[in-house]
């Protein structure tokens, strides 16, 4: 399968999201006494997004585009953290008006810890790599060709409550 560039972003699409999310983050908790389920609320459902978008998007409907990551993982493929920001700061406004800012952000706290996991696990030299093994050798067993496992990167979670968790490649 041949790798797309159609996902291939600039260095500063691709890290501005570790600038965004944190401020999405402040601005969400602004003001409000911390509720801590509600947080761990958004965290859950950040890990199940994450699950499902990499599952069922990435390796059904954008295969060919995402196989480009899986060839290069070093590489600055994805989407664009300026739309990815733009996108969730419009996700704030509802939040605001519902009462779920803390849930919201939770979501923001679970993709910044995604953001940095994937950063970091697909940098053996990073200083932090070391704290993150577990979860890159499960990474490592996702990015070998034709094992549809280990989909959840901050997270096993969800590939153990759907059965997509592997140790090995051997077990498909």
């Amino acid at each position: 399968m041949a790798a797309s560039k159609k996902w291939q972003i600039s260095s500063f699409e691709y890290k501005i999201d570790f600038v965004i999310v944190p401020v999405l983050f402040a601005v969400s908790i602004w003001s409000l006494s911390i509720s801590l389920p509600q947080i761990i609320l958004g965290m859950l459902i950040w890990s199940f997004a994450e699950y499902a978008v990499h599952r069922f998007l990435f390796h059904r409907y954008f295969r060919r585009d995402h196989w480009a990551h899986h060839l290069d993982s070093r590489a600055y493929i994805g989407i664009s953290g300026v739309y990815v920001g733009i996108a969730y700061g419009v996700l704030l406004l509802p939040a605001w008006w519902l009462g779920l800012r803390l849930v919201y952000a939770g979501f923001m706290l679970g993709y910044f810890f995604y953001l940095v996991v994937h950063y970091v696990i697909h940098r053996p030299d990073h200083k932090l790599h070391r704290f993150f093994g577990g979860l890159a050798r499960s990474h490592e067993l996702h990015h070998q060709k034709g094992l549809e496992k280990n989909f959840g990167v901050s997270s096993p979670i969800w590939d153990l409550v759907f059965f997509t968790h592997t140790r090995s490649s051997r077990h498909r």
